[in-house]
């Protein structure tokens, strides 16, 4: 599924309002369940469901959610 780039941008700016090592967009990869999303400094793996929830309305991501996608954050894979 292809998503709208502002869509990356503004979930990656508010998970580096949680880790501010996360970097900026840039590029990204998905299938049907997940998105790789390449920041100048590492990967992130995001489910497509939040991304679509990130399109709908950015509000239907609590903090907690947000919290443990920041942890599944790779360092040094860009």
């Amino acid at each position: 599924m292809n998503f709208p780039l502002y869509i990356y941008y503004e979930l990656l700016i508010r998970l580096s309002e949680i880790d501010s090592g996360i970097g900026d967009y840039v590029s990204s990869n998905a299938n049907d369940e997940n998105c790789v999303l390449r920041t100048t400094n590492g990967i992130i793996t995001v489910p497509i469901n939040l991304l679509r929830r990130q399109s709908a309305d950015p509000n239907l991501i609590n903090l907690d959610e947000l919290i443990a996608l920041s942890k599944n954050f790779k360092p040094g894979y860009a």
